[in-house]
């Protein structure tokens, strides 16, 4: 029996082996995922950082995760390299309509106190050459995520008014300071409760809860179980509704087997991926995940409460309108227990 989730029926002969079984198959649209640094052994931000040879191999790998669309993600960086990582992922785009829409560009416009694995020695005010960087390419730019203090309400209406998409995120914001940035334009969240404030008492809401009450921002969530709780991704699910979305933030490490493939660089710092803790610095600090988003739909499904119906939701349909793009048309068959075994394309 084939059961279709936020799609509709098709006739594809590449079905038909699915209808034949007596088994439960879900059919669903291909999924998007917001974050992604890297895939297979493959790290956007190493070296010259993003190139058009990079996403082609990541965009070739992931379609094999049941991920049709992905944003590329640049973390801190020095001028230069975010320079020509938006040349190379316009020039990209061109060759490849559809199958990116556009660079997040993550840092290095953050709070300090809220780098995480960033290198700090880059981070820095979104203003000057940066600013008319990300101007002259906002063709290229799918969103940024910013900490209020690195950017004044002047530059914040800039990006905005070019229709560059603005994400809260590696934030020490307060509440009001919060609040007040998504009034003034953001509409989207960079990994919930990871690398910014939330309240220490009922007295003290801060970004998080910021996010968590808002009627307007759609906000990423890492759904590896390592980064969140999944009692708090159940209750981020509850209080963001259709808003709430699905990310990997994986690194070069998903896609691989952590027996093998167990460290390469990313944030310019050798990263372990340790089959429990998961990708960390010799310090214990987490990076990125290895997750795919077929893992992070069964996870959300099997371990944080979500129906088969919200889980791709949040996989495939929150992410499109969370950047104003199309749902996928190619489609995942999901086997009945929530495991991507198929395929079709558009």
């Amino acid at each position: 029996m084939l059961k279709f989730i936020h799609c509709n029926d098709s006739s594809s002969s590449e079905l038909d082996k699915y209808r034949s079984s007596e088994n439960t198959y879900y059919v669903c649209p291909s999924f998007i995922d917001l974050q992604v640094n890297g895939y297979g052994g493959i790290s956007l931000d190493h070296d010259v950082g993003v190139t058009a040879e990079k996403l082609e191999h990541i965009s070739r790998s992931l379609k094999d995760s049941g991920c049709a669309v992905f944003v590329p993600t640049l973390i801190t960086s020095p001028y230069e390299r975010l320079k020509s990582s938006l040349e190379e992922t316009s020039a990209f785009m061109r060759s490849h309509p559809g199958a990116v829409p556009g660079l997040h560009i993550e840092g290095p416009f953050i709070s300090m106190a809220k780098k995480g694995i960033h290198n700090e020695s880059y981070i820095r005010k979104l203003e000057g050459r940066d600013l008319e960087l990300l101007l002259s390419h906002a063709d290229a730019v799918a969103y940024v995520t910013l900490d209020p203090e690195a950017i004044t309400e002047d530059n914040l209406r800039l990006l905005t008014s070019a229709g560059i998409k603005v994400s809260l995120g590696h934030t020490s914001a307060d509440y009001d300071t919060a609040c007040r940035f998504i009034a003034n334009g953001a509409t989207l969240g960079t990994h919930l409760y990871n690398a910014m404030t939330m309240a220490g008492n009922g007295r003290t809401p801060k970004a998080a809860e910021a996010i968590l009450n808002s009627d307007s921002v759609y906000c990423g969530v890492i759904g590896d179980g390592i980064h969140v709780h999944y009692g708090l991704v159940r209750l981020a699910h509850k209080m963001l509704g259709e808003r709430f979305v699905l990310v990997t933030d994986c690194l070069a490490a998903a896609g691989t087997d952590p027996h093998v493939f167990k460290e390469f660089i990313f944030a310019e710092k050798k990263i372990f991926n340790d089959p429990e803790k998961g990708c960390i610095d010799a310090g214990g600090t987490l990076g990125g995940s290895r997750l795919t988003m077929a893992e992070g739909v069964r996870n959300l499904i099997l371990h944080a409460g979500f129906s088969v119906d919200d889980a791709v939701f949040a996989a495939a349909v929150a992410p499109a309108r969370a950047l104003g793009i199309a749902v996928p048309e190619s489609l995942n068959i999901l086997d009945g227990d929530y495991r991507l075994v198929g395929t079709v394309s558009a």
